[in-house]
């Protein structure tokens, strides 16, 4: 396997640990609301928000960094350190602010359950959108 193919695994396993744990502390908040309509309600709108987001902004932006590793020459110590190169420092930038807003929103007052959506919706367009570091299309 070469630093261009370990690299994009590399984004995919981050895009796709961190999707399934924002999932879960996502669903763990809108359980608190109980098993009934409301549950199901929420988990609807945060199903169907991430799908929506997944596929038409999460995918494109994936793409866009899928894309930049063909720019991008990679040696052999990039095994572990390719995948920075990927994301640039607009990545880093862009993962700080949604970190930063995380963090904003969990000290926030709004009640869980309503965060509960956001994070299993931001969690399912991660996992989504995820697929694309994990196709083989011509990653030589």
């Amino acid at each position: 396997m070469n630093g261009k193919k370990t690299s994009l695994i590399l984004v995919g396993l981050i895009w796709l640990v961190v999707g399934i744990y924002l999932g879960i502390i996502g669903t763990n908040w809108m359980l608190g609301l109980g098993l009934g309509k409301k549950l199901i309600i929420f988990l609807a709108v945060s199903t169907t928000i991430g799908l929506l987001k997944g596929k038409f902004v999460l995918k494109k932006v994936a793409l866009k960094y899928y894309k930049r590793a063909d720019t991008i020459r990679f040696n052999k110590s990039d095994i572990l350190t390719g995948w920075i190169r990927i994301l640039g420092l607009k990545g880093f930038i862009l993962i700080g602010l949604m970190m930063g807003m995380g963090i904003f929103l969990r000290h926030s007052n709004i009640d869980r359950p309503i965060l509960g959506i956001v994070y299993l919706a931001v969690g399912i367009a991660l996992v989504y959108a995820s697929k694309i570091f994990f196709e083989n299309k011509n990653t030589n």
